[in-house]
């Protein structure tokens, strides 16, 4: 059986953490650190190119060596 708590706290998870290591029953606790989800800011990369003078071809022959034709 499994259970999953979710503790807002991280000093409180580690208490809780510590608790439950000396209850004999208990076999393996299993820790995940939940990430926030961020949304990609898609803006941030506006005016990369700015101000530089850049074909589709210069990337490509810069990528591969050679323009394919």
């Amino acid at each position: 059986m499994k259970i999953i708590i979710d503790v807002s706290n991280e000093r409180k998870a580690k208490h809780l953490i510590d608790i439950l290591k000396d209850i004999p029953y208990v076999k393996n606790i299993k820790i995940e650190h939940k990430k926030e989800k961020r949304k990609p800011d898609f803006k941030s990369v506006f005016g990369i190119w700015k101000d530089r003078e850049i074909t589709i071809e210069d990337i490509r022959k810069k990528a591969w060596g050679k323009i394919a034709e």
